[in-house]
């Protein structure tokens, strides 16, 4: 066993209506300051969610400044425009509200606001960030991307290419689960996001850097979204199952923050960079092409990870064949769960084939290919392009 480190920055607070104490989170972490400003996105204003929030806080003797320009997959225009937000008010807390999107703002606006320099300055850590000064309390509506508990961000640069940016000061302080924040969420966009946290987990398991640690909380992600996320779909007001959606995303966060992703996110990343396909479906399609050929010299695991999903009715079985019980368990779960597997709606072909298999060569997806448990050359990734645009 080789050896590793495993820190969790972030503090969790789970309950239903959780959200209520939100105002004493804040106080807490600042030492008693009562400005903040909530990032968040037009849909959870227009729902409602947004004014729930903001009176929990005001309730609470919380004044909040509201940013809601944020778009799915976030621009680094989103982030420098947050960002001055967050200087002008001179919070001391910046909190996210929603799904990745406004959680990854949120997290970098809340660094970007500690200097002058816009947001590219940092993509791919070109430059290291002023220290921290703001503290950050993350509340997830969604339970897919964990990004209440990383340490990393996505988003689209000025060329319209996804990248990232990094550093520990990026975790927030507190993450807040409120399994009654996603009641509201449509069942294709809960299906898409679920999925999303079970590929975390199984990626950040099954990939070069898993350790121990890894596996105990990817492993558990696994059991909780798989159990889950159909009757989540099914009865959008199941409390018990909305709660194990959420903690199982919180937990396949905690995997990826240590693990990272693979070949799926590789896929999904250039899928978004191409045609702005939604995260949480673009890496659910990826995986359901790429599943099977990810098993060869990694049974054992994949082993692990189908007993983890439930999967696996004969525990005689070899390696390989708990492996692909595994395949097929996810292959029908992405099918019952309604996920529209197409991409004609995004207007992608087959003609698009060489100019998606490019994209995730490039360097910024090199990370999730090189993590991958099997790394994909270019001729795979030349095939898993045709794969995904022949359903198109």
């Amino acid at each position: 066993m080789s050896g590793f480190d495993f820190a969790a920055r972030t503090r969790v607070a789970y309950g239903v209506g959780r959200i209520k104490q939100l105002a004493e989170d804040v106080k807490s972490l600042t030492g008693g300051g009562n400005e903040a400003v909530l990032v968040t996105d037009p849909g959870l204003v227009k729902v409602g969610v947004a004014d729930e929030v903001l009176a929990a806080l005001r309730e609470g003797g919380v004044e909040a400044v509201l940013f809601s320009d944020v778009q799915s997959d976030p621009t680094s225009a989103s982030i420098d425009a947050a960002a001055e937000v967050i200087r002008a008010s001179k919070a001391s807390c910046v909190i996210g509200l929603g799904g990745g999107s406004a959680m990854d703002v949120a997290k970098l606006s809340s660094l970007v606001a500690g200097a002058e320099h816009p947001t590219e300055h940092y993509a791919l850590m070109a430059n290291p960030f002023a220290p921290k000064t703001i503290k950050t309390i993350m509340v997830p509506t969604t339970s897919g991307t964990g990004a209440e508990v990383t340490s990393t961000v996505v988003f689209s640069n000025s060329e319209k290419r996804k990248v990232w940016g990094w550093d520990y000061d990026l975790a927030p302080d507190l993450a807040v689960l409120d399994p009654t924040l996603t009641v509201a969420l449509p069942p294709h966009l809960t299906a898409a996001t679920g999925l999303d946290a079970l590929i975390h987990a199984l990626e950040a398991v099954a990939g070069k850097r898993s350790n121990a640690m890894i596996e105990a909380v990817g492993l558990q992600a696994i059991r909780m979204i798989s159990g889950s996320l159909l009757t989540a779909i099914r009865e959008p007001g199941n409390l018990e199952a909305r709660g194990r959606l959420s903690i199982g995303s919180m937990l396949a966060g905690m995997a990826i923050e240590q693990g990272g992703t693979g070949i799926a996110h590789c896929i999904g990343h250039a899928l978004g960079t191409l045609a702005r396909v939604h995260h949480g479906r673009a890496v659910a399609i990826a995986l359901y092409h790429t599943y099977e050929w990810n098993i060869a010299g990694s049974e054992a695991i994949l082993a692990t990870i189908a007993r983890a999903m439930g999967a696996v009715e004969n525990a005689s079985a070899s390696l390989e064949q708990q492996a692909r019980a595994g395949a097929s368990f996810y292959k029908s779960l992405v099918e019952q769960s309604g996920l529209q597997l197409s991409l004609a709606a995004e207007g992608l072909t087959l003609a698009d084939a060489g100019r998606l298999a490019e994209t995730m060569a490039s360097a910024e997806n090199a990370p999730m290919r090189n993590n991958n448990c099997r790394y994909a050359e270019d001729e795979a990734l030349a095939r898993f392009a045709e794969q995904l645009l022949a359903q198109a």
